[in-house]
């Protein structure tokens, strides 16, 4: 039984926003592991708000190309659920390494998937507690466990995220 799960936020956009620097973020890329020293991974995960998914509808799929994908970004959108998955599974068989380890729902060829998004109604923007609501979502639905805390790791201070922002602000001046 886990009573505690560590998460690592992927992009740094993420502290920028928690930190004021800009925005806060509406999609987050996390792997959540059991322990702090991360000798088991549990998973990874795409957290999307429906802020972004519509952004994305709106302004960078193809009507023809991504006809599909926008389809189900738009059944969301206007639906009812709070949360749906979006799977990707294995294209080729080097994909098939790729297989999550834990609970996920199978494909028509007894796949499970490399990838799986979380796309969110439950808040526009994500700060460090919708991460730790979204991260109790998910590992209730792939693992079945309930847990109390989640931890984050590699948090950056404030200086070091004003540094690292700074840069990039400096690299698009001009």
């Amino acid at each position: 039984m886990l009573d505690t799960v560590y998460v690592h936020i992927r992009h740094t956009n993420f502290w920028f926003g928690e930190y004021g620097l800009c925005d806060k973020s509406c999609n987050d890329e996390i792997t959540i592991y059991s322990d702090a020293n991360r000798t088991n991974k549990m998973g990874y995960f795409d957290i999307i708000t429906h802020i972004s998914l519509a952004y994305l509808y709106n302004n960078e799929l193809d009507l023809e190309e991504d006809y599909e994908y926008k389809k189900e970004i738009e059944e969301f959108l206007k639906g009812d659920s709070q949360i749906v998955y979006d799977y990707r599974y294995p294209r080729d068989d080097e994909g098939l390494l790729y297989q999550v380890n834990h609970f996920a729902p199978l494909n028509k060829n007894n796949h499970k998937p490399t990838y799986i998004y979380m796309w969110t109604k439950l808040s526009d923007e994500l700060d460090i507690n919708e991460i730790k609501k979204c991260v109790k979502i998910l590992i209730k639905e792939f693992f079945f466990e309930d847990v109390s805390n989640v931890q984050f790791l590699d948090i950056p201070t404030y200086d070091e995220t004003k540094n690292a922002y700074d840069e990039i602000i400096d690299i698009f001046k001009d």
